[in-house]
C-alpha cells in the first residue's frame, strides 16, 4: 500500500485511539488489570504510542506494517473497527482523482492566472527599466534593462502552452511575441529623426513586442550608441508591452473572463485544449525553434538567424521556459493526476519524458546562436529534439486515451 498519504490516515486513528485511552484511564483500568492509573492500560498506551509514531514518521512503513504491529491489540478494538477506521482515513478527498471540472478550475487558478500576473509584474519592471534607460542612457541602465528583458521573457515563454483564447482572438500573442523581427521595416522607422507614437503604431507586430525591444536593446554595442529615435522607441514599446500583458490578464479574469466563462464552463474541452496546447508547444519548440535553425528549410544547413531570441542569445533559456510551461500545465492543473487514475503507466512515461527534456534543455550551452556549428552542441540539440518528440508523441497518446 502506498504511503504518501499515511500522515492523514494515521492522524485520524490517533484521535480515535487517544479518545479510547482517556476513557481507559477513567473507567477501564480494573478490567485491563493495571495498577498505573495515570497512563491507562498497557495495551491502550502501546496502541496510542505506535499510532503517534506513525504520524510523526509517515514515510517509514506501509499500512501493512502498522496492521501487523498492532495485531495483538486488535481484539481490544475489534479487527473490523480498526480496519474500517484506517480504510476510511486512507482515502482522503485531497488524494482522490480529480474530475474534469476540478482540472479546469485548477488550470485557470493555479496555472493561467498566476502566470499572467507574473507577466504583468515583469512587464511593469521592464517598462521602468526602459524608461530609466531612455532618460539616462548609461551602461548601468543598459545592463539593467537587458537583464530585465530576459526576466520578462521568461515569464512569457512559460505561458506558450496556453497561448490560446484571448491570446489569439484579441491578438495579444502577436502583439507581445511576433517573430521573426522585420528588421528592414524597423530599421527604416528608427532612421527617422522624430520617432513618435504614431510611427510606432504604424509598425507591424513584427516590429513590436518582446523581439522588437530585443532587437534595439541588444543591437547596440554600448549605451552611447543608442540614438534618440531608438530611446524613444524603447520607451513607447515598453509601455505597449505592459498594456498588452495587462490586457491579456484582464481577458482571463473575473466572472465574465475567458477563464471562468469559457474554460471552467466546458471542462471536457479544457482537458482536450490543455493536451493540445502541450503537444503544440512541444512540436513548436523541437521541430520549429530548434529544428529549423539546425537545418534551415531554405539552405539545408544550420542558420543561427532562425533561432528565436537570437539577438539576446537567449534561445536556450526560451526552450527551458517553454518546456517548463508544458510541465506546469500537466502537473499544476491536476491533469497528471486525472490521467494517472486512468493509466498510471502512461502518466509515468510522460512525466519522465518531460523531466528528461527539461534536463537536456538546461544542459544546452549559453548563447546557443554562437555555437550552432559546433558538433558537440549539435549533438546536444539533436538529443533534446528526440526527447521533445518522444514527449509530444506520448502527449498525443494521452489525448487519445483520455479525450478519444
Amino acid at each position: 500500500m502506498r504511503t504518501f498519504w499515511l500522515a492523514e490516515c494515521i492522524q485520524f486513528d490517533v484521535f480515535l485511539i487517544q479518545e479510547r485511552l482517556l476513557n481507559c484511564r477513567k473507567t477501564e483500568m480494573t478490567r485491563h488489570g493495571v495498577t498505573n492509573g495515570t497512563q491507562g492500560c498497557a495495551l491502550c498506551v502501546d496502541l496510542f504510542g505506535v499510532a503517534q509514531y506513525r504520524l510523526e514518521n509517515p514515510f517509514l512503513y506501509s499500512t501493512d506494517f502498522l496492521m501487523a504491529r498492532l495485531s495483538r491489540l486488535v481484539p481490544m478494538l475489534g479487527a473490523a473497527a480498526l480496519s474500517a477506521s484506517i480504510a476510511a482515513a486512507c482515502t482522503p478527498q485531497s488524494q482522490a482523482a480529480p474530475t474534469e471540472k476540478e482540472v479546469s478550475i485548477a488550470f485557470v487558478n493555479n496555472v493561467v492566472l498566476p502566470s499572467y500576473s507574473k507577466l504583468v509584474s515583469a512587464a511593469e519592471d521592464l517598462e521602468n527599466a526602459l524608461d530609466k534607460l531612455s532618460e539616462n542612457p548609461n551602461e548601468a541602465n543598459l545592463d539593467a534593462a537587458r537583464a530585465q528583458w530576459k526576466a520578462t521573457r521568461k515569464t512569457w515563454e512559460v505561458t506558450e502552452t496556453w497561448a490560446y483564447g484571448p491570446a489569439e482572438t484579441d491578438e495579444f500573442d502577436p502583439n507581445l511575441d511576433d517573430w521573426p523581427v522585420s528588421q528592414k521595416e524597423l530599421a527604416q522607422a528608427l532612421a527617422s529623426d522624430d520617432f513618435s507614437e504614431a510611427t510606432f503604431a504604424s509598425l507591424d507586430t513584427t516590429g513590436k513586442g518582446m523581439h522588437g525591444i530585443e532587437y534595439v536593446l541588444f543591437g547596440a554595442d554600448s549605451a552611447s550608441d543608442l540614438t534618440a529615435a531608438q530611446l524613444n522607441y524603447l520607451h513607447i514599446a515598453g509601455e505597449d508591452l505592459e498594456q498588452n500583458a495587462k490586457g491579456l490578464l484582464a481577458a482571463w479574469s473575473g466572472d465574465d473572463g475567458f477563464g471562468k466563462a469559457d474554460v471552467e464552463a466546458d471542462p471536457a474541452k479544457t482537458v482536450s485544449d490543455i493536451l493540445e496546447g502541450m503537444a503544440g508547444c512541444l512540436e513548436e519548440t523541437g521541430a520549429a525553434k530548434l529544428g529549423e535553425a539546425l537545418e534551415s528549410p531554405d539552405t539545408g544547413s544550420a542558420d543561427a538567424g532562425l533561432l528565436e531570441s537570437t539577438f539576446a542569445g537567449n534561445t536556450g533559456a526560451d526552450v527551458v521556459s517553454n518546456l517548463s510551461g508544458v510541465r506546469m500545465a500537466w502537473q499544476d492543473s491536476r491533469l497528471q493526476a486525472l490521467v494517472k487514475a486512468q493509466d498510471a503507466a502512461l502518466e509515468s512515461t510522460l512525466t519522465t519524458q518531460l523531466n528528461t527534456a527539461i534536463g537536456l534543455a538546461k544542459a544546452l550551452p549559453a548563447r546557443l546562436n554562437d555555437k550552432l556549428d559546433d558538433e558537440g552542441t549539435r549533438q546536444k540539440i539533436e538529443a533534446l529534439m528526440a526527447a521533445i518528440e518522444a514527449a509530444m508523441e506520448t502527449t498525443q497518446a494521452v489525448s487519445e486515451k483520455i479525450v478519444g
